[in-house]
């Protein structure tokens, strides 16, 4: 090493001590700019061989720029660096990548929503075809819903055990295969086996939905960008209802081209989930354990979980087109017994089917029940009435209703926007509060309708400010349930989600029908006008009860940057 540079010396800004330079070793030099060839001389004096020069003379340009930034920050070296906004997720080669993935996986969302409203809209179209009575159109959702219950519950646990695209591909594949079979089941003679296509539906959806929430809640870490990817997948199920009842009303008079035009849809989103979805495999959540697997899957929970879901699920449906005869309060008393056993088996297995923490997470359960009361009333005992209301008494026709349903999908949209922007602003209970609210606006502006009230006067508000409920409400419960589990427990955490959604409408829209039969009742098992006022009488009642245990005890932090909890 040269002796020149020994005299040479730099004080600190902060002490004015005498201190060497990092890049030089024990050769100070003052604080001064130098250009790159001195700086680049100076160093190869201090150095054994040019390549180590070269590396130190790139370094030392480079806080050289920094200081030029924000030369005031010297004394603040110390401080933690701010939050950095994440960017592309690294499993993702680009920004058009993860366009073509959220669209893949909110597909899961919007066709379990368009599935329901393609078979609403025209459910007179669909009762003449099939030849079934009015007391038997529960069963166009209910045999939808039972089977949904059935496998989201098991996939969710899944679809965190095993690589999820493999899930994914194949629930649309079978999507496709089944909306082909049911184009040729609309005939009176093959009506059970339209039944089981609606289940096969139901089947794929609830695969579809869980396996899309694991995906999304793996690559994502909590911050603004997983809020605004879930509030857009949020935005998909009021959208998707009013397309699917579109669909169902243009094409009411040509009812096999609704499950050939779906088969067309799950085709192109089959193909597109393979080219996008990344081959994620299941990874520990604290490093040097092993990594989940399915010998970890829970086998006892899950043959309680089905059992509990398909006779509650049964039970409740077929027992408002019996009026309850023995077998179906049997089926729905046994669903009750296999769900408690559930939550007693839950409690000693190694890896259960819901996350354990959650319910120790402070306003989980609280949430989870005002989710329940509001979201099972908005579409148990308000929707699917409202739709009613529209094709019976005011004798509307498909078409009309379908596009009654415009302001849903457009206000739809804007809520997902409004929750995307204030989740990490405000915390996450003012948005569920707000959502819990907006849920009674249905029944409210539903309540005062005759059979002359002329849509724009009640309908149009009603339908436009009633969606902020569930959009405002899945995005909020969804983000806050995703961000308290580990990354290897994301779809079962979903999974409950969408449980309780499947759960809550089905129990409330039995509540409903008995009520509505029971004020008024129609010589052909229909809901005349004073049974539909009394069933939202009972919905306004669950929407302001989820309201106020919303209100006392829900509490969701701001969402902020941060890793996956472990």
């Amino acid at each position: 090493m040269s002796p020149n540079h020994t005299s040479k010396s730099a004080s600190t800004p902060a002490t004015g001590t005498q201190t060497p330079d990092p890049l030089l070793g024990q050769h100070f030099v003052k604080h001064e700019r130098l250009n790159s060839r001195d700086l680049l001389h100076a160093i190869t004096d201090a150095v054994d061989s040019p390549e180590e020069a070269y590396e130190l003379a790139r370094r030392h340009a480079g806080s050289t720029r920094a200081e030029a930034v924000a030369p005031d920050t010297a004394d603040e070296a110390a401080s933690p660096p701010p939050r950095v906004a994440q960017g592309v997720p690294p499993e993702l080669p680009n920004f058009f990548a993860e366009l073509v993935l959220i669209g893949v996986c909110s597909a899961g969302l919007m066709l379990f929503s368009f599935l329901l409203g393609d078979v609403l809209a025209p459910q007179e179209e669909f009762r003449r075809a099939l030849g079934i009575q009015n007391s038997e159109l529960p069963w166009l959702v209910g045999s939808f819903n039972v089977a949904n219950g059935i496998s989201v519950v098991v996939s969710g646990s899944l679809s965190d055990l095993m690589p999820p695209k493999a899930l994914m591909i194949g629930a649309f594949a079978w999507l496709t295969v089944w909306n082909v079979v049911g184009a040729f089941s609309l005939h009176p003679s093959r009506v059970v086996l339209f039944f089981i296509v609606r289940a096969m539906q139901g089947l794929a959806i609830g695969v579809l939905v869980s396996g899309s929430m694991s995906i999304l809640g793996r690559v994502y870490k909590p911050g603004i960008r997983k809020n605004r990817v879930f509030s857009a997948m949020a935005a998909t199920a009021p959208f998707g209802f009013s397309l699917g009842a579109i669909e169902g009303g243009l094409l009411h008079n040509h009812l096999p081209w609704i499950f050939g035009t779906n088969a067309i849809i799950t085709a192109v989103c089959c193909a597109a989930a393979y080219i996008s979805i990344p081959a994620l495999r299941p990874v520990a959540d604290v490093a040097g354990t092993e990594a989940p697997s399915l010998r970890q899957f829970d086998y006892a929970g899950a043959a309680l979980a089905v059992a509990g879901c398909v006779c509650l699920l049964f039970g409740l449906t077929q027992g408002s087109v019996t009026s309850w005869t023995a077998y179906t309060c049997v089926l729905t008393a046994l669903g009750v017994v296999f769900l408690a056993g559930l939550f007693v088996v839950e409690r000693y297995v190694a890896r259960p089917l819901i996350p354990t923490r959650l319910w120790r997470t402070p306003g989980f359960t609280p949430l989870m029940v005002a989710y329940f009361l509001g979201f099972g009333s908005f579409f148990g005992a308000w929707q699917f009435y409202a739709i009613q209301f529209w094709l019976r008494i005011q004798g509307a026709s498909s078409v009309t209703v379908a596009l009654y349903h415009i302001p849903n999908a457009l206000f739809g949209v804007l809520a997902a926007w409004i929750v995307s922007r204030l989740l990490h602003v405000v915390p996450g209970h003012y948005i569920f509060i707000a959502s819990m609210f907006a849920f009674t606006l249905g029944p409210a502006f539903f309540l005062p309708q005759t059979a002359n009230t002329i849509y724009w006067a009640l309908s149009f508000p009603g339908v436009a400010l009633v969606t902020f409920g569930p959009d405002l409400a899945f995005a909020a419960a969804s983000i806050f349930i995703t961000s308290n589990v580990a990354r290897s427990y994301q779809g079962s955490a979903g999974s409950l989600l969408v449980t309780n959604q499947n759960l809550s409408s089905a129990i409330l829209t039995s509540v409903a029908d008995a009520i509505g039969t029971r004020v008024d009742k129609g010589s052909n098992g229909e809901v005349g006008l004073r049974g539909l006022h009394a069933i939202w009488w009972f919905a306004l009642g669950c929407q302001l009860a989820a309201a106020a245990v919303t209100c006392i005890w829900v509490r969701i932090p701001k969402e902020e940057e941060k890793e996956h909890v472990t």
